[in-house]
């Protein structure tokens, strides 16, 4: 049996952050991080969606800032820049 699960993780100044909670539902997970998003010292909060127990099924869902849903390809800053990758 394949179940998939939404993860949130959120965004801070100091912090790229991790997954914080785990839902079984898009709807909650998208609520979650909407609220999330507007907390103090948050820059943004995602949804991401997986199958458990299936390498390579990470697929993101939803990108929030401040209370606002973000188009996926949002231009977000880029924090680092992957070996052998060039401008």
């Amino acid at each position: 049996m394949t179940d998939v699960v939404f993860s949130v993780h959120t965004t801070r100044p100091d912090d790229a952050g991790s997954v914080e909670i785990v839902f079984s539902t898009e709807g909650e997970a998208r609520a979650f991080a909407e609220s999330r998003s507007r907390d103090h010292r948050v820059l943004s909060a995602s949804v991401t969606r997986f199958l458990i127990g299936e390498l390579g099924t990470r697929h993101p869902v939803a990108y929030y800032v401040n209370g606002t849903d973000k188009p996926q390809r949002f231009n977000r800053p880029q924090l680092y820049r992957p070996t052998g990758v060039h401008p």
